[in-house]
């Protein structure tokens, strides 16, 4: 009985108020105020035209929309449940208008739409009005601008502590400082959503400001407007941590464009300590020390064992050795060998990161680069490293990805094969130095040291390997394998040519100058409980950082950017040579 009087309420109501003006069931709401969440990348306005007389059969484009009498560059268009291929309608259908504008809660807002018909060329003009609800809308005015970073996964895995790291550009007016820059997420709460500010990293800030190429503009050669073709340009990289489920998509936004703002501050359990390159790492879950010398990782604290993992038995006693080469005459050279090479670093509350480019000592021409990057929150170091041989030589040994320690902690090494088979080595009962005490594929996913009595262990995750030539094909390589040795140490290496590690130790093997042999691994170190084991964990890290997320930039189009496409410069001024030739009488 009461859902029967409400009917009748109802109909009661829809015969003394009517139907509202151009009500269509397709858009039952004529303006909805929509969020950039979970993948949709704008604050929007969308405005449905449903009972429009005036426009007829034909097909019309949707020319101008303005909001409140300004121009809105970015929109789209709906029909038929679909978004169109272009701003192009049929007339006698209802269609919708989505906007990109920043709206705020309670106000009004006024859309007009501006159509032309494509045979006729009549124009006419719609317009809806309609007044947002009482939510939240727009994060926060002081902030001007915001682009949208759509994050997604896409290939089934959940994402713990992800690092993204995302580069973007803005025109440089729009920015006076990366102090004002704010990342900020918003998450559905009820029918509304709750903003959160997410710790992140603002590094690399650069600006484009040619003046004499900024004074270049383009002309239309049938109205003769010209317009610009450049704008000074400001780009930087932003780093930050996602958590995303399979399958999910979530949206970040950079607000930008306040030049009032302090630069913002995060508690982090990142901390980076001491002078050059002996710097020590250490959030929650390590505590790394840097060779003062080399800058490679020395010592690894794992911080709920309180176990301290080292080698301190040869050389440097530095726990990451390679890329090295050895090319007899000459020493063995490992670029933890190097003295006080150049180096870069970035220093920030989501990570830390050590870049470190040099050429080895001997043979000449081997020119290494290495990158370390350390991130709060997260147990995962990763390192990415890339050695160009620029002359031809011959070698014994090209390696990369070593990690030694001596045998004060770990009994035992574990891989999983490409097969899915989880492999171990007892090194009690292994193959002793200089045999190997494994061989293993160079696509094995990873590869631990550990100890059961101890409940503590270290991977290494190989992650991408890359073998191109400067010069075309591959590079130099002599069957790549990874490898586990047990001598006085425990280590593991990836030999790319490694004659020296075979039962014919003396041959001299071409490396070939332009070879490339570039590595991106993660190194962890981690506790465990003997009855739960490390491998389903070791497995789901892997999948989480080797297959990278979907990152989408969407960006508003600045009201200084000219409409329409600009041809590009495909051809350079030249000088024929030849009097009369066919070319550009100015030279380059």
């Amino acid at each position: 009985m009461k859902s029967q009087r409400n009917l009748c309420i109802v109909f009661l109501l829809i015969l003394f108020v009517g139907v509202p003006r151009g009500f269509d069931e397709r858009f039952p709401l004529q303006m909805e105020y929509g969020y950039p969440i979970a993948g949709e990348a704008w604050y929007y306005i969308k405005a449905a035209f449903s009972n429009n007389p005036p426009v007829g059969q034909g097909a019309w484009t949707v020319t101008r929309v303005t909001v409140h009498g300004m121009r809105a560059r970015d929109f789209s268009v709906f029909q038929n449940g679909r978004e169109t291929a272009s701003p192009e309608i049929n007339g006698d259908q209802p269609f919708a208008v989505k906007i990109r504008w920043n709206w705020q809660g309670r106000t009004g807002y006024e859309v007009k739409v501006d159509l032309e018909n494509a045979k006729t060329k009549k124009a006419l003009t719609l317009t809806e009005k309609g007044t947002a609800p009482a939510k939240k809308g727009y994060w926060n005015s002081g902030w001007k601008n915001y682009l949208a970073l759509v994050v997604s996964e896409d290939n089934g895995y959940e994402r713990t502590h992800y690092p993204v790291h995302a580069t973007v550009g803005v025109l440089s007016h729009y920015l006076k400082s990366p102090d004002e820059i704010r990342l900020v997420k918003a998450d559905e709460k009820g029918e509304d959503v709750v903003y959160a500010e997410i710790p992140h990293q603002v590094y690399d800030v650069r600006t484009w400001n040619d003046p004499k190429i900024i004074a270049m503009v383009d002309k239309d050669e049938k109205t003769g407007k010209t317009s610009p073709r450049y704008h000074p340009t400001t780009s930087f990289s932003l780093a930050f941590l996602t958590n995303l489920k399979p399958h999910e998509k979530a949206t970040y936004l950079v607000f930008y464009n306040n030049p009032t703002a302090k630069k913002a501050a995060f508690k982090s359990d990142l901390k980076v300590t001491g002078q050059g390159l002996g710097k020590t790492i250490e959030n929650d879950s390590y505590k790394i020390t840097l060779h003062p010398k080399s800058g490679t990782i020395y010592e690894v604290v794992e911080k709920s064992s309180r176990t301290k993992l080292e080698h301190k038995l040869e050389t440097n006693g530095s726990v990451h050795w390679n890329p090295d080469v050895y090319s007899p005459p000459h020493a063995w050279y490992h670029c933890s060998d190097w003295e006080n090479p150049p180096y870069s670093e970035d220093v920030g509350p989501v990570f830390y990161s050590l870049r470190r480019e040099a050429p080895l000592p001997y043979p000449k021409g081997i020119h290494i680069s290495i990158t370390y990057y350390f991130y709060g929150r997260s147990p995962v170091i990763l390192a990415e490293s890339t050695m160009e041989i620029r002359s031809d030589i011959f070698a014994e040994a090209v390696r990369n990805a070593e990690i030694v320690f001596n045998k004060a902690v770990f009994t035992r090494a574990a891989y999983r094969t490409v097969e899915g088979k989880l492999e171990t080595v007892d090194f009690a009962a292994s193959r002793r130095h200089p045999k190997h005490a494994a061989v293993l594929r160079p696509d094995t996913p990873w590869v631990a040291f550990y100890s059961d009595e101890k409940g503590i262990g270290f991977a290494s995750l190989f992650l991408d390997m890359a073998l191109p030539n400067l010069h075309g094909g591959e590079a130099s390589q002599q069957q790549p394998y990874i490898y586990i040795q047990h001598g006085p140490w425990y280590y593991m290496s990836r030999g790319f040519v490694y004659s020296f590690g075979s039962n014919n130790q003396t041959r001299m093997l071409p490396v070939k100058a332009g070879s490339i042999y570039y590595d991106r691994n993660a190194w962890i170190p981690f506790s465990y409980k003997k009855d739960k084991g490390f491998a389903g964990y070791l497995d789901a890290t892997y999948k989480m950082l080797k297959y990278p997320l979907g990152i989408t930039e969407d960006i508003e189009t600045y009201a200084e950017s000219p409409d329409g496409w600009i041809v590009p410069i495909l051809t350079e001024r030249f000088e024929e040579g030849v009097k009369d030739a066919i070319g550009d009488p100015k030279k380059k």
